[in-house]
């Protein structure tokens, strides 16, 4: 059942992040960098591996999270 949570939790994170990015204009940005939410999602992973925590549905949220930016055409890094 953890794979089941874990599904749930990427189509949940997806879904509810697809929604922020598209009605809401929250950004974390200045005149050369740009902090995309997979970037975020990314960093937020980090710790929660290396503190070997293991909640499906929160892995699942943040690659959720991840996912939907990754497929958007302009993740980078550096604002042009």
């Amino acid at each position: 059942m953890e794979f089941a949570i874990y599904s749930l939790g990427i189509i949940l994170g997806f879904a509810i992040i697809r929604w922020l990015t598209e009605n809401i204009k929250f950004h974390i940005r200045n005149n050369s960098v740009w902090v995309h939410h997979w970037i975020l999602a990314f960093v937020a992973m980090i710790p929660l591996f290396f503190f070997e925590l293991d909640y499906p549905i929160l892995w699942g949220i943040l690659t959720g999270v991840a996912l939907e930016g990754l497929g958007r055409k302009n993740w980078s890094l550096r604002r042009k």
